[in-house]
C-alpha cells in the first residue's frame, strides 16, 4: 500500500515539477525575447502558479495533508520565536543592497518573481517530495531533498562561478533545506519555510555585484551557522512546537 502511495505522490511530484518548469521557461522566452521587458512574466507565472496549486489542493481538501496550515496552530515560544530564520532572511541586508540601478518598476518584478520562487519551491520541494518519500523512510525525506537542493547549485559553475564560493553555496543550500525540511518535518508546517525562503531570494539578489569573493565567502558561512543550529534544535527538541488550539 505504502509503495503504491509513493509512487502516486512522486507521480504527482514530477507532474507539478514538469509543469513549473515549462511555465518558467515559457515566461522567460516571453519576458526577455518577445516582450523584452525582463521579469514581467516570470512575475505573473511565480505568483499565479503557487496559488493555482493552493486553490488546487484546497478543493481537494489536501491543504492540510501538504502541511499548509494556520501559522496560529504554532507554538512560537518552543521554536524559539523562529529568530534563525529571521536572521537568515534578512542577513543578506548586513552586506547592502543595491537598487539605484533599477527602476521602481524593475524592482516590483523582480522581487514579485523572487517572493514566487521560495513559494512555489517550498510547495514543490518540502510539501510534495518530502510527502512522497516519507511513504519510504522518514530520515531519507528530510535528507534527500535538502541535499538535492544544494547540490543543483553545481550549476553555478556553468556560469563561471568560483570553485570554492559554488562549494560554499552547496553546503549553504543543503543546509538552508536541511532547516525548512525539518521545521516542516516537526511543525506539519511550510509557510514559515515559503516567508524565509522569499525574503531571502529577495535580498539576495538585491546584494552589491562588487562584493569581493571574501565577502561571499564569510556571507556563505554565515548562513549555515544558524541553518544548521536550528535544523540541530528542532530534531533535539522534546517540546511540543504546536499549539493546542
Amino acid at each position: 500500500m505504502k509503495n503504491n502511495k509513493f509512487k502516486i505522490e512522486m507521480i504527482y511530484f514530477i507532474i507539478w515539477l514538469m509543469i513549473y518548469f515549462l511555465l518558467v521557461i515559457f515566461a522567460n522566452i516571453l519576458s526577455n525575447i518577445i516582450i523584452k521587458i525582463p521579469n514581467s512574466i516570470n512575475a505573473l507565472v511565480e505568483i499565479i502558479f503557487p496559488i493555482a496549486v493552493i486553490i488546487f489542493l484546497k478543493k481537494k481538501k489536501l491543504l492540510s495533508y501538504y502541511s499548509i496550515n494556520s501559522l496560529k496552530k504554532l507554538n512560537y515560544k518552543n521554536l524559539l520565536f523562529c529568530i534563525p530564520m529571521i536572521i537568515i532572511a534578512f542577513l543578506n541586508l548586513g552586506f547592502g543592497i543595491n537598487i539605484k540601478n533599477y527602476s521602481w518598476q524593475q524592482i516590483l518584478l523582480i522581487s514579485v518573481s523572487m517572493l514566487g520562487v521560495g513559494f512555489s519551491e517550498e510547495i514543490l520541494f518540502r510539501s510534495f517530495l518530502i510527502k512522497a518519500i516519507m511513504n519510504k523512510n522518514t530520515k531519507a525525506a528530510i535528507l534527500l531533498p535538502s541535499i538535492f537542493f544544494g547540490i543543483i547549485h553545481i550549476t553555478n559553475l556553468f556560469g563561471g562561478a568560483d570553485i570554492v564560493m559554488t562549494i560554499l553555496q552547496i553546503i549553504y543550500a543543503s543546509a538552508f533545506g536541511l532547516m525548512c525540511s525539518m521545521f516542516f518535518y516537526k511543525t506539519n508546517n511550510i509557510i514559515p519555510c515559503m516567508i524565509c525562503h522569499s525574503i531571502t531570494n529577495i535580498t539576495d539578489i538585491f546584494l552589491p555585484k562588487n562584493l569581493s569573493i571574501e565577502y561571499q565567502y564569510i556571507g556563505c558561512i554565515a548562513f549555515i551557522i544558524p541553518s544548521i543550529f536550528y535544523a540541530w534544535y528542532l530534531y533535539k527538541t522534546k517540546k511540543s512546537l504546536i499549539q493546542e488550539i
